[in-house]
């Protein structure tokens, strides 16, 4: 006697019935999420009652996993915004005066990743600016190298 989900019953073609209690466990060796099983005797088969139970789920997952997709490319394009003074200096930009600077300890924490070195100071392409000549940029240059990394 089988005693299984809605949803491994709904991929066999078969549904539970409208008065069927099931029998409440876990999913895994871990305890994280509880299920409802159902024996044979609490599922009739309906193939295309199954089937929409089968497409509702695999919909629900596909919207996550879009959902989940998007929110990292996010994070990878706010990522590739975000650089070191040196970094910007290297790309021909200068960080502006009142540039907001994070450290990459807290960027790390924030998009739950370790792209950004803990030690080091990132500010966004929005607070950089070009150079209006090669003299302003060798200041710059000259300033990062006494300076280092410092936003203050």
């Amino acid at each position: 006697m089988e005693i299984l989900t809605a949803l491994q019953w709904a991929k066999r073609g078969f549904v539970p019935n409208e008065d069927a209690k099931g029998e409440e466990g876990w999913n895994n060796n871990y305890y994280r999420y509880r299920v409802i099983r159902f024996s044979e005797s609490e599922v009739y088969e309906d193939l295309v009652a199954a089937k929409a139970i089968v497409s509702a789920k695999n919909k629900e997952y596909r919207a996550k996993a879009k959902k989940r997709e998007q929110k990292r490319k996010d994070t990878a394009e706010y990522r590739e915004k975000m650089k070191t003074k040196w970094q910007w200096l290297q790309e021909g930009k200068i960080p502006n005066e009142d540039a907001r600077w994070k450290v990459g300890e807290e960027l790390n924490k924030t998009y739950n990743c370790c792209s950004y070195g803990s030690n080091y100071c990132y500010c966004h392409e929005r607070y950089t600016h070009e150079p209006k000549d090669d003299e302003e940029m060798q200041k710059a240059i000259e300033d990062y190298q006494r300076n280092g990394n410092s936003w203050v």
